[in-house]
């Protein structure tokens, strides 16, 4: 059985896996495990032990071993023979070189330490990953968008009008034997799973960067989905359980995907849409003909495709646990946004236009539908409800059926009340009570102006 398959095999369907990293830092061992001979042996054995239920894969770092000295990679082959052989295992070497000793590297890996996969530096391009490839069976990840504080620096280099991360992973889709290939993505860089994922829809990615290094599951699972592994080491080796730690890792990953985003997620989405200028802050007068002391105008995300495309992966987590035909966007703002999130997921668009064309067919709504589908509305902000009860008239007086409203943010100033008294279901990524405290986390705004807009605004949560 190929490696990817046997990763769907044992992720039971979902293609969303914990991938429990088997790193011994001889500092870090427990009391009880320096006592022993080998201690690095007998501590990962019993974190096998205690994660072997629910592990998609072990991910053991070559690096720790060889600082092991000598007697490193005996230990490393003692740990390789306790996992149970239906568990893929991962050797993250991170190899990266060409001709014999590449060929050496891919022994070492498949043969002496009997590796399901490997981690690649794609850097020198197909020919690195050749005698790797010669290997039936096996797995290749290769490194794309690296979970480091100043991978940006190079692997968001531009190329011929988008990063380099991108561009190379477009070029490594068309190389020969890609099926094989799967992607490490950091979750520390959200913006990248997302363009990622739209990039390669079906690629298994495996994700470093969870917990410690600022990575969040709930980020992980909106942006990026399956199919992907969740690579954890410290989180698990150094819990005072590690087989609970494991099932709440997974029980998280596995959790519903409408819920309110994470802590971590909120304060992204406000970074975002504060460096994106897509919160004001002033005296602004509303289309309801109300002041506001904030003005959230998403418009401006037309201009930032990295942030727009993380915000359509926001969406579509929304909209996954939801039954409908077709997504319908609404003018202006959500137009764009409804693109991305129509590309995202695979599902067809349409719009209702704020006037019937003078010309033509003068028809109302943009599209193809048929009357008796079910469209789920988009659109940027809730305030009262108004527009989106304007355009959820002319969509229903054309036979089709809303049940369904998706924002962005709910503003809290009645329309998530009206429209719900009205038969619908709104479900919002975030309020504006949640995106103000997150500023304020972030040190973007103070606490002083958060709670002069919550009184300006009446929010009083």
């Amino acid at each position: 059985m190929e490696f990817f398959e046997r990763l769907d095999e044992r992720t039971r369907g979902t293609r969303l896996g914990l991938c429990v990293g088997l790193d011994p830092v001889p500092a870090r061992l427990p009391a009880w495990a320096r006592r022993h001979p080998d201690p690095a042996r007998i501590f990962l054995r019993w974190i096998v032990e205690a994660t072997a239920e629910v592990a998609a894969a072990y991910k053991p770092n070559l690096a720790f071993y060889l600082a092991l000295g000598t007697s490193g990679l005996e230990t490393l082959r003692a740990v390789r023979a306790a996992i149970p052989p239906e568990i893929p295992v991962i050797l993250d070497g991170k190899f990266g070189d060409i001709g014999w000793t590449a060929e050496a590297y891919a022994r070492f890996a498949f043969e002496v330490l009997r590796a399901d996969a490997v981690t690649l530096n794609p850097f020198l391009g197909p020919e690195a990953l050749c005698p790797f490839l010669g290997y039936k069976g096996r797995g290749l990840f290769l490194l794309i968008r690296t979970s480091n504080p100043n991978a940006e620096a190079v692997q968001e280099l531009p190329v011929e009008g988008e990063p380099l991360y991108q561009a190379l992973a477009r070029r490594i889709l068309s190389w020969p034997e890609s099926e094989r290939i799967g992607f490490v993505v950091g979750a520390t860089a959200p913006h990248a799973l997302a363009a990622l994922r739209r990039i390669s829809p079906d690629r298994w990615f495996l994700i470093p960067g969870i917990g410690p290094q600022g990575g969040d599951v709930a980020a992980v699972k909106a942006l990026a989905g399956p199919p992907a592994l969740i690579a954890v080491s410290r989180e698990i080796l150094e819990a005072p359980d590690p087989g609970a730690a494991a099932r709440s890792l997974v029980e998280r990953w596995h959790g519903d995907p409408a819920k309110a985003l994470s802590s971590t997620l909120k304060r992204t989405l406000a970074r975002w849409l504060y460096e994106t200028g897509c919160i004001r802050f002033g005296e602004f007068i509303l289309k309801s003909g109300g002041r506001s002391p904030i003005y959230l105008d998403l418009r401006r995300l037309v201009s930032f495709p990295q942030q727009l495309e993380a915000v359509a992966s926001l969406y579509a987590a929304l909209l996954e646990r939801l039954s409908f035909d077709r997504l319908a966007a609404l003018p202006y703002a959500a137009l764009p946004i409804g693109t991305a999130v129509a590309l995202r997921t695979g599902r067809p668009l349409l719009y209702p236009r704020k006037e019937a064309k003078g010309y033509g067919t003068g028809q109302r709504i943009e599209g193809e539908f048929r009357p008796g589908e079910t469209v789920v509305v988009l659109d940027d902000v809730l305030t009262t409800g108004l527009s989106k009860r304007e355009a959820i008239q002319v969509l229903e007086e054309a036979g089709l059926r809303v049940t369904d409203i998706v924002v962005l943010v709910d503003r809290e100033q009645g329309g998530r009340e009206e429209l719900e008294a009205a038969g619908y279901r709104v479900h919002a990524a975030i309020t504006l009570t949640d995106l103000l405290e997150e500023l304020v986390e972030e040190g973007l705004i103070s606490e002083e102006e958060r709670r002069r807009v919550r009184a300006a605004l009446g929010l009083i949560r």
